[in-house]
């Protein structure tokens, strides 16, 4: 076999590869879209990540009975249609609509890989077709929540919202319309985060670093 043989027969078996693991699902839309078929909603942070699945420590329950304190979370394996768990880092907080493991496929072990699998009975995992999870930081939500491209899970043009305005919604007191103005850019209030991080570096270098009530005068 020429080398020019060898290198096409390489490249057939890699595109038969992506092609055999690719994932192929229909776009199932925003959060709002998916979470009320999930059988589980938390709030929870990631303590631990161990080959295609993390542990999740609850928070909070939004929807679903389960009352677990961690959750084994199941992310990509092969053609599976979930996110990769190297998205969710130990320490970050989220919010996830899980679908709960209630049965297993023949191939759902491969001794092999035994950090890679389907999951286990009773464990979830985390769709990957529309807008599953999104990120909790300092106080607020980021992410496509009411609305959204196709395939767009973060819009960045999107302002986060507070948390508590998050809650709001779940709960029903307030309106996809409210929501999406709170999502909107909003310059003035990030010029003026922004002018106050650089007034305080140059108050750090030029007196050291500022104490909680040297802060809290500054903010009066």
């Amino acid at each position: 076999m020429t080398a020019a043989c060898r290198y096409l027969l390489f490249v057939m078996l890699l595109c038969l590869h992506g092609t055999a693991s690719a994932c192929e699902c229909l776009w199932q839309g925003p959060f709002k879209s998916v979470y009320p078929d999930a059988d589980l909603v938390v709030v929870g942070a990631v303590t631990e990540r161990q080959g295609n699945s993390l542990d999740l420590s609850v928070l909070d329950i939004l929807k679903g009975t389960d009352y677990r304190d961690t959750l084994r979370i199941w992310g990509k394996k092969d053609d599976l249609c979930r996110p990769e768990v190297d998205e969710f880092p130990p320490g970050s907080t989220w919010i996830m609509a899980l679908t709960k493991i209630r049965e297993l496929p023949e191939d759902g072990f491969d001794p092999f890989r035994p950090n890679i699998s389907f999951g286990r009975v009773e464990d979830f995992y985390l769709p990957s077709c529309g807008v599953y999870w999104l990120e909790v930081k300092g106080g607020t939500v980021s992410g496509n929540i009411v609305d959204g491209a196709r395939w767009q899970y973060l819009d960045s043009k999107k302002s986060p919202i507070l948390a508590s305005l998050f809650l709001q919604w779940m709960d029903g007191e307030l309106g996809d319309a409210r929501l999406k103005e709170a999502q909107k850019p909003q310059p003035k209030a990030r010029e003026l985060m922004n002018d106050t991080r650089i007034f305080l570096q140059q108050k750090h270098r030029q007196d050291g670093p500022l104490d909680l009530e040297e802060i809290q005068n500054l903010a009066e």
